[in-house]
């Protein structure tokens, strides 16, 4: 049996900022949401998105492939598609 991991929600990290840092909850859950609308908007225009400790955010573009459905075996068309990717750096492993 697999032991399912826990997750970790916005409201989680928003308590943690409550009790390190003092501020409401409110305010620490203004602050995230500013911090990912503000990741989301740069990583749309194009830009990367790096975080010296933690990561780098970026848009990567997927041309578009023949794939094979695995049940059936038919070919499948998939189209090109923008795709955000995080790469973590190597001392937030």
């Amino acid at each position: 049996m697999s032991k399912e991991k826990e997750v970790l929600h916005k409201a989680d990290l928003a308590s943690a900022m409550v009790d390190t840092m003092g501020v409401t909850k409110k305010h620490a859950s203004e602050a995230i949401d500013t911090l990912f609308d503000h990741i989301s908007q740069s990583t749309a225009e194009g830009k990367k998105v790096r975080i010296h400790g933690f990561g780098t955010f970026q848009v990567k573009h997927k041309e578009a492939r023949i794939a094979r459905n695995p049940l059936t075996g038919a070919e499948v068309n998939v189209p090109a598609k923008d795709v955000l990717v995080f790469k973590a750096s190597k001392t937030a492993a």
